[in-house]
């Protein structure tokens, strides 16, 4: 066994190995670089002339081009494999990063910008596909949770690392490095051992009954979309300003709030299989969506600080249950010949929750008359639809 597996394997002796666990170190390293551009985008626009209306529009660019690419990268990792996509979003990533260092100009930064939202879709739409199909069916929310570590652990590890490397060589240098890890990314997809893979024309095998189909996906798609939905607009924006204006909290408590549901995320990680085994996949989900759902009332009705961390640590673990178990759900009940274009409703969906729920949670504070709570309560609305449908649409399974 190599020498930093069995190191790594006296800590975590479930650990993937093989093609899975190159994989997940990609995922790993590719949401570090993408934490780092995000951490000083907004700085380098202004360093190259965007004013706030601007910078925003970079923003919401980066998010639209990963919407739209996602559901295209599911039906073309179908057609063309997992690893070619994957290799290809490394490819586009190398020339988008390294593109952005050399620009000089605000128009070509929307360029590369736009670039990097449609290499992201391609890689991590291919890699969500990839963990279902590398891993057994008896493993695969083991291997979910195993990626939703290296995407968040990589997450949160992106910005203070941009930060550093743009205080010391410039606002371009995060780019530099992303473009680097990228070209790594390139590299290792020529080197490693993979699997043969099965290429399917999208839609050449029957799918059964439509209307089941149809339920099934709007049930997966938008409890996904709900749960973003909720702990996207709630956690990063009304949780810190009730934090603030209600209790007068500063900067580096609300910071240590935020870590806590970050660490809650991280710490039910483990437990997920043993939940699946008790409730079953679509009860861990549900499970997950009502906790999310309890998150919300506590932050709308609290009248404690108390309740401040309590919301916290249950939106982090609520998500830290309902992704992964969403991923292996969708693996397990989606055709071998749809997995991908499934892993790519599962992103549409979350890409639309970050877009929206921050919007409309806004609107619905300001224009309802219940302040920041009319806000939570959308957000409760749509947890309790959404958990409604989902139910509906599961009922057919023994998961």
């Amino acid at each position: 066994m190599h020498p930093v597996r069995t190191l790594l394997s006296r800590w975590i002796p479930d650990l993937p190995s093989g093609p899975l666990l190159v994989l997940m170190s990609l995922v790993f390293l590719k949401q570090i670089g993408n934490g780092m551009i995000w951490s000083v985008i907004a700085l380098y626009g202004q360093e190259l002339g965007a004013g706030p209306t601007l910078i925003g529009l970079l923003v919401s660019c980066y998010g639209g081009a990963r919407l739209m690419a996602n559901m295209p990268s599911g039906f073309a990792s179908e057609r063309f494999g997992r690893r070619r996509l994957m290799q290809l979003g490394c490819v586009l990533l190398t020339i988008a990063s390294f593109g952005v260092v050399m620009t000089h100009s605000i128009e070509a930064f929307f360029v590369g910008i736009l670039l990097l939202g449609i290499a992201s879709a391609s890689f991590m739409t291919a890699a969500l596909a990839a963990v279902a199909d590398l891993g057994t069916p008896g493993q695969r929310l083991r291997d979910a949770s195993f990626y939703q570590a290296a995407n968040m652990t990589g997450t949160a590890l992106g910005p203070a690392i941009g930060g550093l490397v743009a205080a010391g060589w410039g606002y371009s240098a995060p780019y530099f490095v992303n473009g680097l890890i990228a070209l790594a990314g390139v590299v290792a997809f020529m080197v490693i051992p993979w699997p043969e893979e099965k290429k399917h024309k999208a839609g050449s095998q029957k799918l059964g009954s439509l209307r089941a189909i149809a339920i099934a996906s709007a049930g997966v798609g938008l409890m996904y979309f709900a749960i973003f939905y909720a702990r996207t607009a709630s956690n990063w924006i009304v949780m810190p300003l009730i934090a603030q204006s209600h209790f007068g909290w500063d900067m580096a408590a609300i910071g240590l709030l935020l870590t806590a549901g970050a660490c809650a995320n991280l710490a039910v990680l483990p437990f997920n299989a043993a939940l699946s085994r008790e409730f079953g996949r679509v009860g861990s989900i549900i499970l997950a969506g009502a906790a999310t759902f309890a998150a919300c009332a506590m932050l709308a009705f609290g009248d404690h600080p108390v309740f401040l961390w309590l919301t916290a640590i249950m939106f982090g673990a609520g998500s830290g249950i309902a992704t992964p178990t969403l991923i292996a759900y969708v693996a397990d009940v989606a055709p071998e010949n749809q997995r991908g274009i499934y892993m790519g409703l599962l992103r549409t969906s979350q890409d639309f929750a970050l877009i929206l729920g921050p919007f409309f949670t806004g609107f619905l504070s300001d224009n309802l008359g219940f302040g920041y709570r009319g806000g939570l309560m959308g957000s409760m609305l749509i947890l309790g639809l959404s958990i409604f449908v989902f139910w509906r649409g599961a009922r057919g399974t023994k998961l």
